[in-house]
């Protein structure tokens, strides 16, 4: 991995972020208009991100293999996570339903919205692809055990499961079969998801900046006491503990990069709607995505400099 390459993706980051914000105070962005840049972004230019990555990624043999073994790791790192941080608030004497929203917030990135473009920039198509069976991951676990925990009477419902069908994981699906059947698409095609691709990541940067204004206007306010916690944890305890575990298997080469690089991103913003939904109170996840994601800005690059 090129260092390089990473701080000038990250610096590019923060660019689009400024530019979204600069945007936000100048036009009044509305809730419809977050629903159709979420709609694009995640239904459109993230889907085009893992299907360019199968157009360009023999998938068969050892690559195969590779994105069965990144998916299970990406579901044992998730429920490891998950423990590890509760541990750690239990440490810390961190109870009660707010205990848990530290749990998940600390435990889960961001490696869907963010860390499938970025992961696409750094390692190339086939970065996005594996980034995209990663976060598939992320997606069984959210909506059956951090679902779980989140509600009050503690139980799971198969519903559940029906949050996990979406456009990513449907790409994921589509784009196996179109490559183990061995069919090679057009390159009108291909040259239409690589446009669609490149939308994702300057579209996800801009929507984040579009949000921060409003957030910043109510200055002190928004920030609680114990904000220090799920952002350390999220951005260098964790990152760092992958780092040891997967020394400690000799696990090295690009994808073993690419997984820390995920368990780098910042809180995920999935947990904004987990605990407005199941918590009626979803300020506490708004504010550490937005501290956590600004200050990714500094611990990824510094992250993958540890990686070189």
């Amino acid at each position: 991995m090129d260092i390089q390459t990473v701080i000038s993706t990250i610096i590019v980051m923060g660019l689009m972020i400024a530019t979204g914000s600069i945007f936000a105070l100048r036009v009044n962005v509305t809730a419809e208009v977050k629903s159709v840049l979420i709609l694009i972004i995640l239904n459109i230019a993230v889907p085009a991100v893992i299907l360019n990555g199968v157009f360009s990624v023999d998938l068969t043999g050892d690559a195969l293999a590779e994105a069965g073994l990144i998916f299970a790791i990406s579901i044992v790192y998730h429920i490891g996570a998950l423990i590890f941080v509760k541990i750690l608030t239990v440490l810390l004497k961190i109870r009660s339903m707010f205990g848990k929203k530290m749990v998940i917030l600390g435990a889960l990135g961001n490696t869907g919205f963010l860390g499938i473009p970025l992961a696409a920039t750094i390692f190339g198509p086939a970065g996005g692809f594996l980034a995209a069976i990663f976060d598939a991951g992320l997606s069984l676990v959210v909506y059956t055990v951090v679902i779980y925990m989140l509600q009050s009477e503690g139980k799971f419902h198969i519903s559940q499961l029906k949050a996990v069908i979406n456009m990513p994981v449907i790409s994921i699906v589509i784009g196996m079969i179109v490559a183990l059947s061995g069919f090679k698409p057009p390159g009108m095609m291909i040259q239409f998801v690589e446009m669609l691709a490149a939308l994702a990541a300057p579209m996800a940067m801009l929507y984040v900046g579009m949000l921060l204004p409003p957030l910043l206007k109510r200055g002190k306010k928004v920030l609680f006491p114990m904000l220090w916690f799920p952002v350390t944890v999220r951005l260098l305890v964790i990152p760092l503990a992958v780092m040891g575990v997967l020394s400690l298997f000799s696990f090295t080469g690009w994808t073993a990069q690419l997984i820390v690089i995920q368990a780098a991103m910042p809180s995920a913003m999935i947990t904004a709607v987990l605990f407005s939904k199941f918590t009626s109170e979803e300020e506490t996840a708004i504010v550490t995505i937005f501290a956590s994601t600004l200050l990714s800005l500094a611990t990824i690059p510094f992250i993958a400099w540890l990686l070189i």
